[in-house]
């Protein structure tokens, strides 16, 4: 019986220390940003790398402040020689201090414009019409393999 124990013991320690060892994704904040009226935001991405396996590119922004951004957010390929690509894939909402954790579909992403380099741009409004246009802010590259 104490064999039986300190056998359990063993094996849990173990498996702690593999899961607390274990690496982790690389999640990305971009840095803060600061755009047209002071507004100051960040975009967050879960990943830095998304592997052909991996299915949705999850991301949030969160701003400094207390007045509600409405925004568009698109994903975007960047392109070697400069500018971007557009995916057509879009979200739209509104937020007060952070967006709730949403999703791209990284198979869409793939299908869309290929493997490559990334980045999440969302286009900010002051007024639900989006007729205010306040500024953009972009999370860090992330790949798409």
């Amino acid at each position: 019986m104490k064999r039986l124990v300190k056998s359990l013991v063993i094996t849990a320690t173990l498996l702690t220390g593999t899961i607390a060892l274990a690496p982790q994704a690389d999640a990305a904040w971009s840095g803060w940003q600061t755009e047209k009226f002071g507004h100051k935001a960040r975009v967050y991405t879960d990943a830095t790398t998304y592997s052909s396996s991996a299915s949705t590119v999850d991301w949030k922004a969160e701003k400094k402040g207390g007045a509600t951004l409405y925004y568009t957010a698109g994903v975007y390929k960047k392109r070697s020689g400069g500018g971007m690509t557009e995916t057509g894939l879009l979200q739209r909402g509104s937020f007060k201090t952070s967006t709730p954790l949403k999703s791209f579909s990284a198979k869409s992403i793939r299908s869309k414009t290929g493997k490559g380099t990334y980045v999440i741009q969302i286009d900010c409004y002051s007024d639900s019409g989006k007729r205010k246009y306040v500024g953009t802010f972009e999370s860090a590259k992330f790949n798409v393999k």
